[in-house]
């Protein structure tokens, strides 16, 4: 096989790197238990933690073509949230208790990393069409603390000690899916591409799903610009000595992106 460049497929790249911004929407609940399983309150980011809302996120994507159907690709980003919200209910949190009445404050983190290969079984003259295979790698943190409040025999308020508790862990999930791209004009290029899986991978029991459709446009050769819609979505149920629970997270937002390809 030889090296092959974006002449030779108008609606593939041999190279290429795109970074901007990802208008990310969170959308996650989790069950931390601690030791005891189905122990733990189901938190929901937005109600209780006050996690909800859109971001703008740091995004960056490589792929790289070596040779006529062969494809790889990488993608990245990162968040990081601090937010404060009273409690209004009692809360059971890897083991600790976080009573009614808590001023209670959180610090959520994530990497979301993906590393696929994309076979393109059919090429036209304007579209292709391939399957694809990868690896979505998540690593998230939760951090709680608060004052927890609590009433006396007299009805008195009292206040305990401040109590913080921390879960993390990685979650892994393979994914096949399939691909599209076609060259509209010389200018204009659709790119379409969903993917699924159901796995245990290491003590994590997951079921993913992702997707994006959008558009690229290039006013010059070697430079574009990238509008689209992205999703993912991963459930996993997790047993891990580090976290024992369950978390579903969905991501799901518009991209503008730069690239530059060749």
């Amino acid at each position: 096989m030889q090296n092959v460049h974006a002449d030779d497929h108008p609606m593939l790249d041999y190279l290429s790197v795109s970074v901007g911004g990802f208008s990310n929407n969170t959308s996650a609940n989790m069950r931390a238990d601690g030791a005891v399983k189905d122990s733990g309150s189901r938190l929901d980011f937005s109600r209780d933690l006050g996690q909800g809302g859109t971001r703008t996120l740091p995004y960056l994507d490589v792929t790289w073509r070596p040779w006529d159907r062969h494809e790889v690709e990488f993608t990245y980003y990162h968040d990081s949230n601090d937010s404060s919200r009273y409690l209004n209910r009692t809360l059971e949190f890897n083991g600790d208790q976080l009573a009614v009445g808590a001023q209670l404050s959180s610090r959520f983190s994530l990497d979301a990393a993906s590393a696929g290969y994309r076979y393109w079984a059919w090429i036209g003259d304007r579209g292709a069409f391939g399957v694809s295979v990868g690896l979505q790698a998540y690593r998230f943190s939760l951090k709680l603390s608060g004052n927890a409040f609590a009433a006396t025999n007299n009805n008195e308020v009292s206040t305990s000690a401040t109590r913080t508790a921390r879960v993390s862990s990685d979650l892994p999930d393979p994914w096949i899916g399939v691909s599209y791209r076609y060259q509209a004009t010389d200018w204009v290029r659709i790119v379409a591409d969903a993917g699924a899986f159901k796995a245990n991978v290491d003590q994590v029991d997951a079921t993913l799903y992702n997707g994006r459709v959008g558009a690229e446009f290039y006013p010059w050769d070697h430079f574009g610009v990238i509008t689209q819609y992205s999703f993912n979505r991963i459930d996993a149920d997790v047993s891990r000595s580090q976290f024992r629970g369950d978390v579903d997270f969905k991501f799901k937002g518009f991209q503008l992106l730069l690239k530059l390809r060749f």
